[in-house]
């Protein structure tokens, strides 16, 4: 064998190699991909009984995913794609749940599932994606604190404009200690949903 053969052999041996490693790699990351989406999926879901009134809370989850409907256009929402949300109802109780998304974080995105009753007030929010910084910002997860609970039973009519901000700056709401980018991210994309459900889709409901 040729020392020009030898070469030839062990540079098609190399790039075999660079072939198969960047397809493991590619394949990696669509299946890695592929579950956290599912995971994200299965997490948004849970909360969505989470953001219930009691009135609704023994709503299956199935019925709930049964309930969705298209939302009129999502912008606001933070959404550049058509959206759904979910309207669920049981006798004369109805709660609508949107998906909000603000990108006001201090790390990206924050994904939230508002609910809103007939009434137009507030019946849960949850955070269902951050990337906030551990110890900090992410005390928006119910797990880690109470604060997402403070928009309980509020509704437009509860505070004034300049009410939904942090407490430092005028508002009703606690910022963090050392992390106020976050709570205001969140209580802007909420004062936004509220907006939104009130211009677009309070029409829709039964009267309480």
């Amino acid at each position: 064998m040729t020392t020009q053969h030898a070469m030839l052999r062990g540079a098609l041996a190399l790039g075999l190699f660079a072939l198969v490693t960047a397809g493991s790699v590619a394949l990696t990351r669509a299946v890695t991909a592929e579950r956290i989406a599912a995971h994200q999926l299965a997490y948004q879901h849970r909360q969505l009984q989470e953001v219930l009134p009691a009135s609704l809370a023994s709503v299956p989850v199935q019925a709930v995913l049964e309930s969705a409907f298209s939302l009129p256009d999502p912008t606001p929402l933070g959404h550049g794609t058509p959206q759904e949300g979910w309207r669920v109802q049981q006798g004369s109780n109805t709660a609508t749940i949107l998906p909000v998304v603000t990108r006001q974080g201090y790390n990206g995105e924050i994904r939230l599932l508002v609910a809103i009753n007939q009434s137009g007030q507030l019946t849960g929010v949850r955070v269902t994606h951050h990337q906030e910084t551990p110890g900090l910002g992410d005390d928006i997860e119910r797990s880690r604190s109470d604060w997402i609970t403070s928009f309980d039973g509020l509704s437009l009519e509860s505070l004034p404009p300049s009410g939904w901000a942090v407490s430092k700056e005028g508002g009703e709401f606690d910022s963090f200690t050392g992390a106020t980018i976050t709570p205001r991210a969140v209580i802007n994309a909420v004062y936004e949903a509220l907006r939104y459900y009130q211009r677009e889709l309070a029409q829709q409901e039964p009267t309480p």
